[in-house]
């Protein structure tokens, strides 16, 4: 168990081995971002969300009581820009720069759906890849994770639909609930047993402890509507790849690519030749893409997916189906993040719900 101050001791302890990534407030968004001091962290605000509506506001108690910020971890795992290499031309020949990732990131206040995400993503660049992307690999291995229990839920949240949350269940090093009067502190990892034997504000848990932690998290399951069965979704999914209903999507569905973005699952990029005007400096770099852009499925200067509606229905299906057969995992995790940022309000619990058993 640790109070407020031990909190501080565990923020500070971690920031000199890493370079904390963590909740904190930048132009009126909780966004996940490097910060340097324990006051910068987002403790004590809350973030109000629905079908294209976000809104920060103070809390009335407590410290932990948002859901998760706008951004995820994707976005320093799998960045929207990164440069693969640089090649340059001297005196008639030309070097070769590979990109060396050295960060060491500690993830700190993440909860449930990112920690399911950053498991699709480790399946995606690692386990499931014949070719397992060294940079994801550099950074997935430093990274030190401190995973938060929620006790908030906002509109737009679904993890118990998806089966990810509200409640962490692995992948961290060290895991934080909070109670009404302390924080229970779990441990998930030796790296994170190693941190808390350092902590030296600190005191003994009790069985009562885990007992608050259990109602708090009952709780919470318990006022989360479940929207749709996940067994047998991908089958009715399938029967529906003809349905008229994405027509239907299409007039609402303004292919902004907002949802790709903000999704911690998504993970489609491009790859540029940036080239220096001189012509003595070339660089290869990595961007995000998105199905939604009408160049992604574009093959000899023919777009296979001309239709809105037929990239919705690819991002839908990769989600819910294809992931399925790919991963043997859903692709969403229920955070809401694509419901909250799309301009025009689409909810996909809807579009899933009416789909499969409408």
């Amino acid at each position: 168990m640790i109070g407020l101050e031990g909190l501080r001791e565990l923020f500070y302890l971690l920031s000199e081995s890493y370079k904390v990534i963590a909740p904190t407030l930048r132009d009126g968004l909780l966004v996940y971002d490097h910060v340097k001091d324990f006051e910068s962290l987002a403790l004590g605000y809350k973030n109000v969300e629905g079908p294209a509506l976000y809104a920060v506001e103070k809390a009335s108690n407590g410290y932990f009581t948002y859901t998760h910020p706008a951004n995820s971890p994707k976005a320093f795992l799998h960045p929207p820009e990164l440069r693969l290499m640089k090649v340059r031309r001297s005196d008639g020949a030309l070097s070769f720069e590979m990109e060396r990732v050295e960060k060491k990131y500690c993830f700190f206040d993440v909860r449930a759906c990112d920690l399911s995400a950053i498991k699709i993503l480790d399946r995606v660049f690692l386990e499931k890849n014949s070719h397992p992307d060294p940079y994801y690999k550099s950074l997935r291995e430093r990274a030190f994770i401190v995973a938060v229990n929620c006790t908030y839920r906002t509109s737009t949240c679904f993890c118990n639909t998806m089966g990810t949350g509200p409640e962490v269940k692995g992948g961290f090093d060290l895991l934080i609930t909070e109670l009404e009067d302390s924080f229970l502190l779990e441990v998930g990892s030796e790296r994170g047993e190693k941190m808390v034997s350092l902590l030296e504000k600190k005191e003994r848990t009790e069985e009562r402890h885990f007992e608050e932690k259990e109602r708090k998290l009952k709780y919470l399951k318990d006022s989360i509507e479940e929207f749709f069965d996940r067994e047998g979704l991908a089958q009715r999914l399938y029967g529906k790849m003809d349905s008229s209903h994405w027509e239907h999507i299409e007039k609402r569905c303004l292919a902004c690519t907002s949802c790709t973005q903000v999704c911690p699952t998504c993970f489609c990029f491009d790859i540029v030749e940036r080239n220096s005007l001189e012509s003595d400096c070339s660089e290869r770099i990595r961007l995000w893409d998105s199905c939604f852009s009408p160049s992604f499925a574009t093959v000899h200067r023919f777009n296979l997916r001309q239709s809105i509606h037929s990239r919705y229905r690819q991002w839908l299906m990769h989600k819910f189906a294809y992931w399925v057969d790919q991963f043997d995992s859903f692709g969403c995790v229920g955070c809401g993040r694509c419901i909250t940022w799309c301009p025009a309000g689409i909810d996909i619990r809807q579009e899933v719900r009416r789909l499969a058993y409408g």
